[in-house]
């Protein structure tokens, strides 16, 4: 008898212990979903980023940005990551027709059609970027129509660089949609196409006035200081001759007497000249004005006295004539 109670008594105990796991069980695997990895994908021969997403549904931008590449480059098997398929964004759908022009890019075509250039390669199915004239690509449908880029025919005072600034827009847009090889080889008559007209803000030219060169000949008022005077003559005998060479006059000081003449010969490549006086007061004995290479200048002095004279175009270059 007591042998049939127990037995009795863990049918019992086995019955709720069933209970209780039947209870306990579907509650625990509905609150733990199993985890669900990331779709990775093998890179094979003769993909390419823009294939791979057309076949999982995303872009070429999001698997570029999942991989953290910087270039269109894979190669076959490369691991790459597959974003999960971004919300589609609403577009004007591309039910009208363009066709290429002379010069045109997919990237200028999407930029006057304000799409992503990428967005207008899938829905021409493009695989490179590459277009052709004459080429018919799907489009928005945009009123008024985008209009082309301007023109601009080169005159003899531009440059890329200014062009430019003038219109807003690079240096580089405007030699890659011309195919122009060297920046810096355009012709006058030229027609150019100006890319992405005020797209770069570029910073003010600040105005720079000229200064003048502080010792051009003329600019500086004479001002005689010295009580001796002479007459510059056409002939006083045979000149006693100064040559300026290497920035200096040769002799530096030179004895005359008076009624003697000296000449000063320019044996330099650039101009001098010689002025009577010092730098900062001259006077008004002599003043030949710019002498040129090979050529003179000459002064005949009538009165006893110290006469310094200088370049006015190299301050340093100074000389002094003794007349006895």
């Amino acid at each position: 008898m007591k042998s049939s109670l127990l037995n009795v008594q863990r049918a019992l105990g086995a019955l709720v212990v069933l209970a209780l796991l039947v209870t306990i069980i579907p509650a625990v695997t509905a609150a733990a979903p199993p985890a669900q990895s990331p779709v990775v994908y093998y890179v094979r021969y003769g993909d390419t980023l823009f294939s791979i997403a057309q076949r999982f549904g995303t872009t070429v931008p999001a698997l570029m940005a999942a991989n953290g590449l910087t270039s269109y480059y894979i190669y076959a098997g490369q691991r790459l990551v597959i974003p999960p398929m971004p919300v589609p964004s609403p577009v004007p759908p591309y039910t009208c027709k363009y066709t290429v022009q002379y010069r045109d890019t997919i990237y200028s075509i999407a930029y006057r059609y304000k799409v992503p250039w990428y967005a207008l390669m899938q829905a021409n199915y493009l695989y490179s970027p590459y277009v052709y004239v004459g080429m018919q690509l799907n489009v928005p449908c945009l009123t008024p129509a985008p209009t082309p880029f301007p023109t601009h025919t080169v005159q003899a005072t531009d440059n890329l660089f200014r062009l430019a600034i003038k219109y807003e827009t690079s240096v580089y847009a405007i030699a890659l949609v011309n195919g122009i090889v060297n920046p810096n080889l355009i012709y006058i008559g030229q027609t150019l196409v100006i890319p992405y007209p005020g797209t770069v803000k570029w910073p003010p030219v600040p105005t720079i006035t000229p200064t003048l060169f502080p010792f051009t000949p003329g600019l500086l008022t004479p001002t005689p200081t010295r009580t001796p005077t002479a007459t510059a003559t056409q002939s006083g005998g045979t000149p006693r001759v100064v040559i300026m060479q290497g920035a200096l006059f040769l002799p530096n000081t030179i004895t005359i007497n008076r009624g003697e003449t000296v000449q000063w010969k320019n044996q330099d490549a650039i101009n001098h000249t010689v002025t009577s006086g010092v730098p900062g007061s001259i006077t008004s004995l002599f003043r030949s004005g710019p002498i040129a290479p090979n050529e003179t200048f000459q002064f005949t002095f009538q009165n006893a006295g110290v006469y310094p004279y200088f370049s006015e175009l190299d301050q340093n270059m100074t000389g002094s004539v003794t007349v006895q």
